[in-house]
């Protein structure tokens, strides 16, 4: 009994008001840095979302409205006081209400448009099952909103069951800005590498040696001359490449 006293009294002082600001501006300017290094993600996991962080404005909470009956600051004579409580209280429970029932996102808005849609800054994954189940095709799906970040140690686990068939879903690591390419291997096999612009956007293509490929409706081939297509041809011997080609172009 009396160390819960000694709780309640450590939590309504203004002791712990003191170390809960220089923990909370301390956390702030820690967030700010990771995410300048890093990126808002990898701040959210680390700091923002982080259980400690809002245990402290919890905390922040309980101490604000302890203060308030301590000191009796119901009281004309102390509104200023009062008001300064008042609006941590009420600023810390708009962040709470933000946090958890508020959606944040990005709506592309045209002129002379309208929409009803906009796209969620939140990571959704998405799993689909698919099984029998009492002699017919089912389908159970899985989704939850994530955090990924490459810094962060990433990690989920889905625990579910299909009837009677028990499974788990986890994944491995997380890799930022990942992009499909090749990566060289004197045991590999010869790509040439094709680079357009079509639509103004860079696009990366492989064409495997020997191979005819379609790249937006028009065809390629890498050492296999084919009538009607942009035809590149490599001579292994003197290490030369030539284009023949059924369209006008430029060479540079």
């Amino acid at each position: 009994m009396k160390q819960a006293m000694l709780l309640v009294r450590f939590l309504f002082s203004t002791r712990l008001t003191s170390i809960l600001f220089i923990v909370f501006c301390v956390a702030m300017a820690v967030g700010t840095f990771v995410e300048s290094f890093h990126n808002t993600a990898t701040a959210r996991i680390w700091v923002y979302n982080a259980w400690w962080f809002e245990a402290i404005m919890g905390v922040f909470v309980i101490n604000f409205i302890g203060n308030i009956k301590k000191y009796r600051l119901l009281r004309w004579e102390k509104w200023p006081i009062l008001l300064l409580h008042s609006a941590w209280i009420l600023i810390i429970l708009g962040a709470f209400v933000t946090r958890y029932f508020g959606f944040e996102g990005v709506m592309p808005i045209r002129e002379g448009e309208t929409t009803n849609t906009f796209l969620s800054e939140k990571t959704y994954v998405t799993v689909l099952v698919d099984g029998e189940m009492d002699g017919a095709l089912q389908r159970k799906k899985l989704q939850d909103n994530f955090l990924f970040a490459e810094p962060a140690y990433n990690n989920f686990r889905w625990r579910s069951s299909f009837g009677e068939q028990k499974f788990s879903i986890e994944y491995v690591d997380f890799i930022s800005n990942a992009a499909e390419s090749l990566v060289e291997d004197s045991m590999g096999d010869f790509y040439i590498k094709i680079v357009e612009s079509s639509d103004g956007n860079r696009h990366d293509h492989y064409i495997p040696f020997g191979e005819i490929v379609n790249i937006h409706n028009i065809l390629f081939t890498f050492n296999n001359p084919t009538d009607g297509a942009i035809n590149i041809e490599w001579d292994q011997t003197n290490n030369a490449y030539t284009i023949n080609t059924p369209f006008s172009g430029t060479a540079l």
